[in-house]
């Protein structure tokens, strides 16, 4: 009976330890589409990624209910940081989707381990031309806003999109670039190119994609002219042997010209800023821990951060925003960052200004208002980005003199010796030149003091020990947000990642987070700033969901640990 009630107990013990070490044992699946959204009879890649031992192969069966299994592979990547070796394993699979709709990827179970659910919005096929049909190799171009729109602006933003279409092998290949009539037009090419495989009358193609962002700078009529392709089309049955003869004729095919009217600046805003935008937000941020209902203290400087981001304007478009300062209040802005955050579909420009603020003796002090008109190409109407006025209450510095304070851009700053209040006449004058070179001096020596001081602490500061102990919370912090939904504490904690993952350049909003970080989480974290600071989002809190954001960090997290990775040409050598 003791033997019996032993064996009973080393069970449960062992059936405990099981229990409380298996998490530690589980695998992180993460999940990502190469495109979304998608077109009926398009095919697209999806990609499990597993950065520890899953329990079993993968179990793809509940993806046959909304998608055609075309193909599937795996592979392996290994990686060595600080010693230490770390495996990844990838599984891809080629999908073609069986209806037009919002689709889901269920979770895929990998033994006990389970992928995150995804997303694919499937839309309707355009039809075949008479023109294309069955034809061997073409290329179909289209525009956004469409010809007929009402939408194009000078100096806003059109999608010039060009798909080759492809049912023969092809080598040395080329795809010219798109040229406009209007000579002062700027053109930027939109992300990577992107391929896929769909079926046209039957005949199965595989597709080359690219998009460009094309900005008129001049009203009335725009030409795109056509874009040629040329090709040699490759025999299969060539000699393996022989690899300097490709074998096959030249083929050179060319896509249809289009032709826009460009409208000009409406009569209404004849001499305003003028701004042709999808969407433009202005946001402000502070350090970390500045509350502005309470007091600062004189001479102590404060970083405002301003940032305008326009949906469909380039960086280079957006104006300088230099607010007035009150008098007793100093303002030393800092170089302006320009970013362009080139995504598939569109181009958002960003423009940040950090200004140093100063206050020179205690008081309150009004910051103004800030209003930035833009014109909305959708509704075809005049809108304000704004930001409130704000109260500022400065107090003097303890032992009643303020201190004279080095700005520096991160925050920190160099004290010196308080400066006492001096009543001089106007023969003075060389007595306070003097005094302004020596002051200038002494500040000099004090921002080369504080620079060695920082360079110090970079090679002897923070352990690695501590640098994963503080990602492990922020990465805890960021996940328990997401599952709770909690916008806030979501965005405190992806600026709690950016301060670890940029230790000397820290990205100072969502915004600029967004711009360092790869497709699709750049996308999901704008979500989540739109739903902080857009009008519409803030009367409804409950709107935003935290599970995709936390997917797709996972996923970049991944992506940026493999040292592998490498980059496809733009326009590879074509064999489906």
């Amino acid at each position: 009976m003791v033997i019996g009630n032993s064996r009973a107990v080393r069970w449960w013990i062992c059936a405990l330890v099981l229990l409380l070490v298996s998490p530690v044992w589980a695998a992180t699946i993460t999940v990502k589409s190469d495109r979304n959204p998608v077109a009926m009879n398009e095919s697209f890649r999806l990609i499990f990624e597993a950065d520890g031992s899953v329990d079993d192969e993968p179990d793809f069966k509940g993806l046959a209910q909304s998608f055609e299994i075309m193909k599937q592979s795996q592979g392996t990547t290994m990686q060595i940081i600080n010693g230490e070796v770390t495996q990844s394993r990838q599984w891809t699979v080629v999908l073609m989707p069986k209806r037009s709709g919002r689709l889901v990827i269920p979770q895929i179970p990998f033994g006990r381990d389970k992928s995150d659910p995804l997303v694919i919005n499937v839309k309707e096929q355009a039809a075949a031309t008479a023109a294309t049909s069955n034809a061997a190799l073409f290329i179909e171009v289209s525009v956004a806003p469409a010809a007929d729109s009402d939408a194009l602006y000078v100096q806003s933003q059109l999608i010039y999109k060009a798909r080759l279409f492809r049912a023969v092998n092809v080598a040395n290949a080329r795809l010219s670039e798109p040229v406009v009539s209007d000579a002062d037009a700027v053109i930027e090419k939109l992300g990577d190119d992107r391929e896929f495989e769909t079926t046209r009358d039957g005949r199965r193609y595989v597709v080359l994609e690219r998009s460009y962002a094309i900005f008129p700078q001049q009203s009335g009529p725009l030409t795109i002219e056509p874009l040629t392709f040329e090709g040699q089309v490759v025999n299969r049955s060539r000699n393996m042997f022989d690899l300097f003869d490709q074998g096959g004729p030249i083929r050179r095919v060319r896509s249809d010209g289009i032709k826009l009217n460009v409208k000009g600046v409406p009569a209404t805003e004849d001499g305003q800023q003028w701004l042709p935008a999808r969407e433009v937000q202005l946001i402000e941020s502070w350090p970390e821990g500045v509350d502005l209902t309470q007091a600062v203290t004189a001479g102590e400087p404060l970083t405002w951060t301003l940032t305008l981001i326009a949906d469909g304007l380039t960086a280079a478009q957006l104006p300088a925003i230099t607010p007035p300062m009150p008098d007793g209040l100093k303002g030393y802005p800092d170089q302006a960052r320009q970013l362009n955050d080139k995504k598939q579909d569109r181009l958002i420009g960003i423009r940040q200004e950090k200004i140093a603020l100063i206050p020179t003796r205690a008081g309150e002090y009004q910051l103004p208002a800030i209003a930035v008109p833009w014109w909305n190409t959708q509704s075809n109407r005049r809108e304000v980005a704004r930001l409130p006025a704000r109260t500022l209450k400065v107090v003097t510095a303890p032992g009643g003199a303020a201190s004279a304070v080095a700005p520096i851009d991160n925050g920190e700053r160099v004290e010196m010796a308080p400066v006492a209040t001096v009543t001089s006449s106007p023969q003075d004058n060389g007595w306070q030149i003097a005094a302004a070179l020596l002051g200038l001096g002494w500040l000099l020596t004090a921002v080369a003091w504080w620079v060695t001081r920082r360079k110090g602490t970079r090679s002897s500061g923070v352990t690695v020990q501590e640098r994963v102990a503080d990602f492990s919370a922020v990465r805890k912090a960021l996940q328990a947000a997401c599952h709770g939904n909690d916008a806030a504490a979501a965005k405190e904690a992806l600026l709690a990642w950016g301060r670890l993952r940029w230790p000397d350049d820290a990205p100072g909003s969502l915004a600029e987070l967004a711009g360092r970080v790869s497709e699709p989480f750049s996308e999901a974290v704008m979500v989540l700033n739109r739903q902080l600071y857009s009008r519409a989002a803030q009367q409804n809190a409950t709107a935003w969901h935290g599970g995709e954001l936390w997917g797709l960090f996972k996923s970049e997290l991944a992506q940026h640990e493999r040292s592998s990775a490498s980059s496809e040409p733009v326009l590879a050598p074509m064999y489906p």
